[in-house]
Order: structure tokens, then sequence, then C-alpha cells
């Protein structure tokens, strides 16, 4: 099978590998970059060791299942990366996206056939009717919706989101469909106009208040915004560090605030099951909603042009087919 491998930094190449021997395959039909890809891609990550497969964003076709498994042969499945164990201490405190006995599936979905473990396929594979590309935002708005657990939404709240990327928008859209008034803060005047032309309210950063809100997610990695968004949040508020930082990355936090007035720092990453499956019952929902944030489609070969496209930061969601 073709495969787009990662062999260092901004390097990846098309490559012949031999097809999964495994009992479950799933042809990909699409996979997007996420955040973690890009950043792979620029600078290396400790997880993601060259060479390899990245991708975990992704639709695909079965293409070999064995009998009696619940899935056959031509099924279109939208593919959750992992999945946690269900069982485990963390599993059972309902922090499933911590479980450290996760499943995963072996390789990155960069590729035309990806080997599901047969006994995460029950439990991590959602049948569709037809292709979609909108679903391979399912995982990241898992990790959206996860995130939401979070926040303190009442009523009169209204949420800034600091960064309109991708994973900005979807904070945005799923606090839109639950009625809170959302602003985002971005940055880039391309970006911005897009995303005042979806119908947002965005603003450039020094034309935000941080008081006017109650609930502010930083959707970006620089720690001078948490530290400046806990100090300014409105009494009460909530603040969410979504974006990972820089490693090593110190937060200086306003004691006053935390003590006086009763605000809360939080954060998380991942998702749990329960996050993928209600996921992709939004998007089903809604899916033109969502595919709009695919801004871009390139074939594998043209893989590298794909991600620098990304890193210039004039895309949304890129996607990549075999």
């Amino acid at each position: 099978m073709k495969a787009l491998m990662y062999t260092g930094i901004r390097q990846l190449e098309v490559q012949e590998l031999p097809e999964p021997a495994g009992e479950f395959v799933v042809g990909v039909l699409g996979s997007a970059i996420c955040g973690t890809d890009l950043k792979t891609y620029l600078q290396g990550h400790p997880k993601f060791k060259p060479p390899t497969i990245l991708g975990h964003e992704f639709i695909g076709r079965v293409l070999r299942a064995p009998e009696g498994c619940g899935f056959s042969a031509d099924d279109i499945v939208n593919v959750a990366p992992y999945g946690e164990c269900g069982v485990c201490g963390l599993c059972r405190r309902g922090a499933g996206e911590l479980c450290s006995n996760k499943d995963y599936s072996p390789t990155g979905s960069f590729c035309e056939m990806v080997e599901i473990p047969l006994p995460f396929a029950s439990r991590g594979l959602i049948k569709m009717d037809t292709p979609d590309f909108a679903f391979v935002l399912s995982e990241p708005l898992a990790c959206i919706l996860c995130a939401l657990e979070m926040l303190d939404i009442t009523n009169d709240s209204r949420a800034l989101i600091i960064g309109g990327g991708p994973m900005g928008v979807l904070f945005a859209e799923a606090l839109c469909g639950r009625g809170v008034p959302v602003s985002i803060s971005e940055v880039n005047p391309l970006r911005a106009d897009r995303l005042k032309g979806w119908g947002f309210d965005v603003h450039a950063p020094g034309d935000v208040k941080f008081g006017d809100y109650d609930n502010i997610v930083v959707a970006v990695n620089k720690p001078e915004l948490v530290s400046d968004a806990v100090r300014d949040i409105a009494d009460c508020g909530t603040v969410h560090m979504f974006s990972g930082m820089p490693a090593s990355s110190m937060i200086d936090v306003d004691a006053y605030s935390i003590h006086y007035r009763k605000v809360r720092l939080v954060g998380c990453s991942g998702f749990a099951l329960r996050h993928f499956s209600a996921a992709h019952e939004i998007i089903k929902a809604d899916p033109g909603r969502y595919r709009k944030l695919i801004t871009h489609y390139f074939k594998m070969e043209e893989g590298a042009g794909a991600f620098e496209l990304l890193s210039e930061g004039n895309a949304f969601k890129v996607l990549i087919q075999p």
C-alpha cells in the first residue's frame, strides 16, 4: 500500500509498505491534518519518532472483517483513533480521556489502509450511510465536548474563544449550538474575515475586554494569554487552557482572582468514546455546518504541500486523500 511517511522535520515522502495483515482492515477514504500532526512535521514530537505514519482523523471503508463481528466488507465507518479501557480507576471516575490502557490503531491514517484491533472495532467504529468528509471532524469535536464539561455555562453566560483556528471554531459552533453568545478573538485578518463570513462575532485581540465574559477558552499556545484571562475575566469566571503549551511552560496565575474572585483555571485534552459518539451525532444532524471547515483537499502525493499550506495559517482543516 501507499503511505505518506514522516521521515524527519519538514520531510514527508510517499512510500510503498506491506498491506496490513490483521483480520480487520479499513481502507482510508480521507484523513485530516490535526494540530499535533502539524507540530510534529514542523518541529518533531517525542511520541512520533520518524519514520512513522501520522494522521488519526479519518473515515474509511471496511476492506476485511471476520464473520460475526458486526461489520462487513464495504461498510463505511467513522473511526475513533483510540478508546479507553472502561474498567480502570480513571475510567470509573469518568475520566476515560486519561486512561492509560487505551486501545489504539497501530499506525496513522495518512495511508491507504489501517488495521483496527478487532476487540476495539465494536467500540471505536461507527457505521455511516454514505461517505461524508464532515465526519473526520468527529475526533476534534469530541475533544471539544470533553472540554465543555469543564466550563460553567449558565443562562447568562457569555463566552470568548481566544484563537479562531479549527479548534476555536469547533468550540464556537458547540457553544452556539447550546444558545451561548460567543465571541472569537483572532489575530490573522484573513482567518478573521472568513470567520465573519461564517457569521461569527470576531474581534482583533486588542478590541476584546476579558471582563465582559464569564467563560474564556484559550485555544492558542501562548501561556501569557492564560495569565491575562485569569486576571481579567469576570468574577466567578472559568478559564479553560485548552491549547497545549510549549514544553516546560509555566503559567503565572493571579492569586487574588483565584481566591477573592472565585475564578477557576481548568484544562484537559483528548476525549472518551462517549464524546466521540456524541460528536458523530452532532455532525450527523448538520454535516454542512462542519464540512465547511475543510477548506483544502490534497492527494497523498501532495502531502508536503498540504502541511506547508497549513503552516502558513491560511487554511482551516486540510484533508489528504489516498
